[in-house]
């Protein structure tokens, strides 16, 4: 059954994989198998070392950084199906786990998130496998504390964010052991991650250096919009994208979840999920929400919620077993693969046919429009034009100085932190990243080119073309170089 379950979730991957680097992050993980640099954003701080480790150790037989990424995607998404299989199959029974695991497989969420080159399938699979061990410990089999330790450790090397939301999850279940083992185990769990630290530390060139760049992160991106900062404005932003982001994990069995929960309460019939298994749950779930309602949640990823989803599988499938008994005292007749059937095949609707962010479609609009950016830039002249883009995700200043080199590419990112501090502009060329407090451009760089996905001020100026493109809300501003400041007065920039 592992094996079987294994081999239809990467059959169901392989059809549907992006064929270029999906997300500005996944452009600095491609950036970083050639050089790392967590100052230049290759990759961003916290730096995710064995990620970008693993990813340079198989570009030595791959050679192309997108398909080493996504190839590690497919594969964790495999061994994260398996892992929910073993999973549920130990805290309930055998059909919990295969139930759970198909709904992982169908997931939309889950499905999509194996299609691309990014982190979040990889962090699913090693919180499953930390919540399997800590579940196996908890029960009185503590041989596995060993491998919980290094398991642990090495999860904090691929999202140092994995070690934090599982650390209570691990306390909870190791807490009846001899206080000497529980020592040894925590300094086993710092051998191991400094076993990855050290040289993460050493590749950014000093400790020092690291503690900026990954404060000059905190400082203009995720610090400063928590709730405890921004109030209501941050609670309402963060919990819808984490309601959202949720449903496309569960997809159609959100409906089952609510029907189960409202049930179970109503009939008090709680002894379904005991105390313990929910307690379990709620370690391991709690955590991260609390953060991600509290103090940051990035309303353009989706894959965030991936760490807790393998939980939520298990409880859907506990949840649809439950409903089907509750129908058959009515109908005298088991709905239970029949509520399990119609949850997959919707689950495949959503993702093969419907547009929405975590769908197939997504994939494919995004390779196409990418590549239609990309011809259209390369129309223009790279040794006398420089490129200016806008904060974008999925169509930044990342793609196009990874896939054409040879032009000047700056991102047009002037922010200010309350500090007073103003943020260097990032650009590069040749694939090499540079920081700069001022832009200050070659004399043989005469005209300019604009990717414009939210500003429409540049149609009103005189001797500014520009060319909206087939893909939805892009256009291109050209023009003389002289004129990048009326399409961003905020652009630090000195023209020679």
């Amino acid at each position: 059954m592992p094996l079987l379950l294994f081999i239809i979730t990467i059959l169901s991957r392989i059809p549907f994989t992006s064929k270029l680097l999906y997300h500005v992050d996944s452009v600095h993980f491609a950036l970083a198998i050639e050089k790392y640099d967590i100052t230049t954003h290759q990759p961003h701080p916290p730096g995710y070392f064995l990620y970008v480790m693993l990813g340079r150790f198989l570009n030595l037989f791959i050679g192309d950084a997108n398909t080493v990424f996504v190839t590690i995607s497919i594969i964790f998404s495999g061994l994260t199906v398996v892992a929910i299989y073993y999973l549920g199959k130990d805290m309930f029974d055998r059909k919990t786990g295969i139930i759970a695991a198909l709904f992982a497989i169908t997931s939309p969420n889950m499905w999509f998130h194996g299609e691309v080159a990014l982190t979040y399938i990889v962090e699913a699979f090693f919180s499953t496998l930390i919540g399997f061990l800590c579940w196996k410990i908890y029960k009185g089999e503590h041989k596995y504390l060993w491998l919980s330790v290094i398991v642990l450790g090495v999860a904090g090397g691929i999202r140092q964010n994995t070690l934090v939301f599982l650390f209570p999850l691990w306390l909870f279940s190791i807490k009846d052991m001899p206080l000497q083992k529980i020592i040894a185990s925590f300094a086993l769990l710092g051998i191991v991650c400094l076993a990855w630290f050290i040289p993460m530390i050493k590749m950014t060139g000093g400790y020092e250096i690291y503690r900026e760049a990954f404060r000059e992160l905190w400082l203009f991106n995720t610090g400063g919009i928590s709730v405890f900062e921004k109030g209501i404005p941050s609670l309402k932003t963060f919990s819808s994208a984490l309601f959202n982001f949720t449903i496309y994990g569960t997809g159609a069995g959100t409906f089952v979840l609510g029907i189960a929960a409202y049930s179970i309460i109503r009939n008090k019939r709680t002894h379904l999920i005991n105390n313990t298994k929910a307690l379990f749950f709620t370690l391991w779930i709690l955590p991260s929400i609390l953060f991600y309602l509290l103090i940051f949640i990035d309303p353009a990823n989706p894959g965030y919620v991936l760490f807790f989803m393998p939980a939520i599988f298990i409880l859907l499938a506990v949840s649809t077993l439950y409903i089907g008994d509750e129908l058959k005292k009515l109908f005298e007749k088991n709905s239970s693969i029949f509520i399990i059937s119609i949850l997959i095949v919707m689950n495949l609707l959503i993702f093969l046919t419907l547009k929405n962010p975590v769908a197939y479609s997504e994939i494919s609009d995004y390779d196409q429009n990418l590549s239609l950016i990309l011809n259209e830039i390369k129309l223009f002249d790279p040794s006398t034009t420089a490129v200016f883009v806008e904060p974008c995700i999925s169509y930044g200043y990342r793609h196009i100085m990874y896939y054409l080199p040879e032009y000047r590419v700056f991102k047009v990112d002037v922010r200010v932190a309350p500090t007073g501090e103003i943020r260097k502009t990032f650009w590069g060329i040749n694939r090499k990243t540079f920081l700069t407090d001022v832009i200050i451009t070659p004399s043989d760089i005469s005209s300019f080119i604009s990717l414009l996905i939210s500003k429409d001020n540049a149609m009103d100026i005189n001797g500014v073309a520009v060319q909206k493109l087939k893909s939805p809300n892009i256009s291109i501003a050209s023009g003389d170089i002289s004129l990048i400041n009326k399409i961003y007065p905020e652009l630090r920039i000195k023209l020679r």
